[in-house]
């Protein structure tokens, strides 16, 4: 590497604190404490827009930013999202002035980012974080066009890869998997007996949690039916929600919360809150981690921050989630059974000596496989290896961008 300070440039598409935001947070501050310049581009500004400031990021908010999402999928939104395309020739000229040396597109939705980078002439590593399954011609698109425009694709886990490599039409671009790392120190130990008294749970309870969107994948519907049948024969049984659903999506949330509402044995023993980003108190209150996805995660990160803080896990076999979960740090169930989840759940809330002994393998497990300074090292050898051995990469020293 070159002894100045090198600029990366990173396009994400959005500005909360969920699984690919915390991703892309820790990541950029390791490599600013490495040295780094790094630039992130958002299409609005939020509390990641904040975090990434506060780590030493410049952040530049372009709210015409093309982002692929769900209501775009028909006419009238792609459309309205080739309305937005002028966004690249604003990015490319971003580039160029701040003598970027990379760019880093942050998940498939950011599909403007790629262009961008090929049009000022830059390497770019296109980072997928997603198993998007539908509209397959979509998700082909998607996928194809990202890795025809890369240097180099990034997964975030073994099913992410494969899944991407048999959705493009074609492409010999090369895929390094890298699977997500976890930053302890937004993890750590916060008094959780204020969330705990929520649910009305003591110490001799055992409080079961879900954290994350609340949207048609992540099997909150499954989970409510085996807390409501659980709760109906175990008195120390006590539940927690933590998150919201996308903007346009509020209704799936309501559901949640009327179906609390609305159940005898759950209104008074399980709570649905907003999505907090100091999630080390959620975690502190918890004595299991429930992730009982439907659909395909191309991770898993709830888990391994469960691990991390030495909880056991309860996950369906179904995505990425069998790669992070193994079976002495958790029990893997059936997507979207109710029957097979209630059975892990009475299984663990009967056995307290389980519970700890799954939750000090899932710790081991995290330390070897999962660290955030692991994640960090492993995309600075990758950059590394892209600026020191392309033709053309550009450096303050040259005078002009040689091209590939």
């Amino acid at each position: 590497m070159n002894s100045f300070r090198q600029t990366l440039l990173f396009v994400h598409a959005s500005a909360d604190l969920y699984g690919s935001d915390i991703t892309l947070l820790q990541l950029v501050s390791g490599l600013v404490r490495a040295r780094f310049r790094a630039i992130v581009v958002l299409p609005y500004s939020g509390p990641l827009a904040e975090r990434l400031r506060s780590v030493g990021a410049e952040v530049a908010v372009n709210t015409a930013l093309p982002v692929v999402r769900r209501q775009y999928m028909n006419v009238k939104g792609l459309y309205r999202l080739a309305s937005l395309l002028p966004s690249v020739g604003w990015l490319a000229k971003l580039i160029r002035q701040r003598e970027v040396a990379l760019v880093h597109s942050n998940t498939l939705s950011v599909s403007i980012a790629g262009l961008a980078a090929r049009l000022a002439g830059r390497p770019q590593i296109w980072h997928v974080h997603e198993v998007l399954i539908r509209p397959r011609i979509v998700a082909s698109l998607l996928a194809t066009l990202s890795s025809a425009v890369s240097t180099q694709v990034v997964a975030n886990s073994r099913t992410t890869a494969d899944h991407y490599r048999r959705t493009r039409w074609f492409s010999s671009t090369p895929i390094r998997v890298i699977p997500n790392g976890v930053d302890e120190s937004r993890l750590r130990s916060r008094p959780g007996l204020s969330l705990r008294s929520l649910v009305g749970a003591g110490p001799e309870d055992t409080v079961f949690t879900l954290i994350g969107r609340i949207n048609l994948g992540k099997g909150h519907s499954v989970f409510l039916d085996a807390a409501e049948r659980l709760a109906a024969e175990a008195e120390d049984a006590r539940f927690l929600i933590v998150g919201d659903s996308f903007a346009g999506q509020e209704h799936l949330t309501e559901a949640v919360d009327s179906r609390i509402r609305s159940s005898y044995v759950l209104r008074e023993r399980m709570i649905r809150i907003p999505h907090i980003s100091e999630v080390g108190s959620v975690y502190a209150a918890s004595d299991v981690v429930v992730t009982p996805s439907i659909l395909p995660e191309s991770f898993g990160l709830v888990a391994v921050e469960a691990m991390s803080a030495g909880l056991p896990v309860i996950a369906s076999r179904i995505g990425a989630l069998p790669e992070v979960v193994g079976d002495h740090t958790g029990i893997l169930v059936e997507p979207g059974d109710t029957a097979s989840l209630l059975v892990a759940m009475e299984k663990l809330r009967a056995s307290p000596s389980q519970r700890a002994e799954m939750g000090r393998q899932g710790r081991e497990r995290f330390k070897r496989c999962f660290d955030g300074e692991r994640y960090v090292t492993e995309f600075i050898r990758l950059y590394e290896e892209i600026l020191g051995s392309s033709p053309g990469i550009y450096t303050r020293s040259q005078s002009r961008y040689r091209g590939f």
